[in-house]
């Protein structure tokens, strides 16, 4: 690489370490959000597909506002760089909107509605961003490294939201004027701790002012120099998705499909995880939350292998066997599910088996994917592609658990772990033929 260094692996996990702070504190709020919201909204709801239908419209903020401020972070220049302004700005404010979500659950259903909704544009704008950060500074065959450490730094948030503070969501700390409110000492530690993240990241990553050359971007900060060759000529927006959809099969397109297939079955189902196990399995409210933790666990242990057996094997065939793993999640879950039927006891062992199988692969996927469509943009087009990924991704968001809460209410739990399997199935096809064609 013109003037570039080989970078260490050692320097690598460092500096993709730094960087995964801020990803920590984009994926604090994640697990709050699918473990006990779902809980909050069932409170003034009642129903299964009430509460789908509400999360969906949530939804619909994401894949407008992430590949907005995505690439337009591509194509800003302050002083504390292009992607900065974006991450000091919003997080701090997705903190005070999560603090405000047990309390908008006081009051009723509209504050929480309203609470949650600007939680969810404060942190997807700053979540391309933060993303776009790493391909910013780690060059491109060691992208699924630093994936894998970026991805473990997400997986000890969603331990640190959910296991380690699962015991607090009973307590009911006091509000003046509000009184006794439930499930808040979470989310208000959780704020707290999105804050110092921001923080940190504020600190450690002095990103270069996006009118410097790539030889100004040395990486004092971090001690290492910037391994990326000189910028590419970045295209306008509009000429880039043409571009994708030019290229059909033998581009990037059949993967963004791939990534909205599974994001979509994956939307089906965590949702109404936390019901699905204090309602159906008999857990308490902790123990259910814990369910969601175990996705959390698996998928913090799992991150940073999955990054190095992607980059050893190829990273489209390590998606496509975390694919196959997802299909049996489904069968297993529907098998289980239908013994707990027939025997009526019991299955809350074996579910949280097939969770951390869920979460094995789950990281497999999201460690490789985004490094696979970074390669197909080029360094002119990083935020541009973060977009692209979480457009498909957050786009089936918006389906996913309405289109869940229907078939809970109209068939059961069964007919969602089945319906699940087929969703990733097709997803699995799709990728085969990129994986073909590419």
């Amino acid at each position: 690489m013109s003037g570039s260094v080989q970078l260490s692996p050692e320097k690598v996990y460092r500096r993709a370490f730094v960087i995964g702070s801020g990803f920590f504190t984009v994926a604090l709020i994640e697990p709050m959000y699918s473990a006990y919201v779902p809980l909050m909204l069932y409170d003034h709801l009642e129903s299964s597909g009430a509460v789908g239908v509400v999360l969906s419209l949530l939804n619909t903020i994401a894949p407008v506002v992430i590949p907005f401020f995505a690439a337009l972070s591509d194509r800003t220049s302050t002083r504390i760089g292009k992607r900065m302004p974006y991450i000091v700005l919003f997080l701090p404010l997705a903190a005070l909107a999560l603090a405000l979500v047990p309390i908008g659950a006081r009051v009723g259903l509209a504050a929480l509605v309203l609470a949650l909704a600007l939680m969810n544009f404060f942190r997807h704008a700053a979540r391309g961003p933060v993303v776009s950060l790493m391909p910013d500074l780690v060059p491109s065959s060691l992208r699924s490294q630093a994936n894998g450490v970026i991805n473990t730094m997400g997986g000890l948030a969603a331990i640190t939201a959910t296991v380690l503070l699962a015991p607090l969501i009973t307590a009911k700390p006091v509000v003046p004027v509000f009184g006794p409110i439930p499930r808040a000492l979470p989310f208000w530690i959780v704020a707290v701790l999105i804050i110092c993240a921001t923080a940190f990241l504020y600190r450690k990553v002095k990103e270069p002012a996006a009118t410097r050359s790539r030889r100004e971007n040395d990486g004092s900060e971090l001690g290492l120099q910037d391994p990326n060759p000189p910028p590419e000529p970045r295209p306008q927006i509009g000429e880039a998705l043409a571009q994708v959809y030019r290229s059909g099969r033998h581009g990037a397109l059949p993967i963004l499909a791939a990534v909205a297939l599974w994001f979509l079955g994956w939307k089906l189902i965590t949702p109404f995880i936390t019901i699905y196990a204090r309602d159906y399995l008999g857990a308490g409210e902790a123990a259910a939350g814990l369910s969601f933790g175990m996705l959390a666990v698996s998928q913090t242990v799992c991150a940073v292998p999955a990054g190095l057996l992607g980059a050893r094997v190829g990273r489209r065939r390590v998606m496509g066997w975390a694919l196959l793993v997802l299909i049996a999640f489904g069968v297993g879950a529907g098998v289980n599910h239908a013994a707990v039927a027939t025997v009526g006891k019991g299955g809350l062992v074996p579910f949280w088996g097939l969770l951390v199988c869920l979460g094995a692969a789950w990281a497999v996927l999201i460690t490789n994917c985004l490094p696979l469509l970074w390669e197909f943009g080029g360094a002119g087009a990083v935020g541009l592609y973060t977009g692209l990924y979480y457009f498909a991704s957050q786009a089936a968001l918006v389906l996913g658990p309405s289109l869940g809460g229907s078939l809970i209410q109209l068939s059961g739990f069964g007919a969602l772990f089945v319906s699940f399997g087929c969703v990733v199935f097709l997803a699995a096809s799709l990728l085969r033929i990129a994986a073909a064609e590419g």
